[in-house]
């Protein structure tokens, strides 16, 4: 908690093996760096898509990411 932002963590559904697949906030609220930003959400978005998601949203996020 900040003085100008509040945040809660679930922690049922923390990654504490690998934090940063929750670090890709809104307005970057995490304030990674531009290549830092850009390898969580294409974690982010891969493991979304990998994990038990509805069809239509794990498509939409694996499309998200990008061929390596």
């Amino acid at each position: 908690m900040t003085a100008d932002r509040v945040a809660l963590i679930d922690w049922d559904e923390a990654h504490v093996d690998v934090p940063d697949l929750d670090l890709v906030l809104p307005g970057n609220a995490a304030d990674l760096d531009d290549g830092a930003h850009d390898i969580a959400a294409q974690a982010s978005a891969a493991w979304e898509a990998a994990v038990c998601w509805k069809d239509e949203y794990a498509v939409e996020r694996l499309a998200e990411v990008r061929a390596v």
